[in-house]
């Protein structure tokens, strides 16, 4: 079969971080129930704002984590099934609503401050076998991509112009 054109270069990129991200994903996953906590890999960022940072609106979660308030939203619903987080009126303000650990979310917490200096370690083993900080360099990489994105690099390379939309 032939090679698709630009998949063994720089072009694909994205869907090389996206391959690795699943990669990533599926074997924190293995490595979160092996470590005894229930939680699935996607959750862990939540729980560790909460657990660190208290009670925190919907949208204040997904903005600090960089998600959207959908993803958020979806990501806390199963945590609310499994009883892990509660979602309630903010007394304070009644249009607002506070996601807060419950005590079986703050052992998972517990069990999750546990785990991470031992991930850690693993992704630092990672990076060393590959010859790269992988964090320092996504950390890196989403910062110049929000000053300078891919569009304004694309027309300042090449002098291209942005598309213009027809009015029709």
């Amino acid at each position: 079969m032939n090679e698709i054109p630009f998949f063994g270069r720089p072009a694909a990129f994205a869907l090389r971080v996206r391959q690795a991200s699943a990669a990533l994903y599926e074997q924190m996953d293995q490595c979160l129930q092996a470590h005894g906590l229930t939680l699935p890999a996607y959750a862990t960022s939540l729980v560790q704002t909460l657990y660190h940072g208290g009670p925190q609106s919907v949208s204040a979660l997904a903005e600090r984590l960089g998600l959207s308030h959908q993803l958020a939203s979806q990501r806390l619903r199963w945590l609310v099934k499994e009883g892990l987080v509660v979602i309630d009126d903010d007394p304070e303000d009644r249009r607002r609503r506070l996601v807060s650990l419950t005590s079986a979310g703050q052992t998972e917490g517990d069990k999750l401050q546990a785990f991470l200096p031992r991930l850690e370690r693993a992704y630092s083993d990672l990076f060393n076998e590959i010859g790269m900080d992988l964090h320092t360099g996504m950390v890196d990489a989403r910062a110049a991509l929000l000053a300078r994105p891919l569009l304004t690099r694309m027309q300042t390379e090449t002098g291209m112009q942005a598309p213009q939309r027809s009015a029709g």
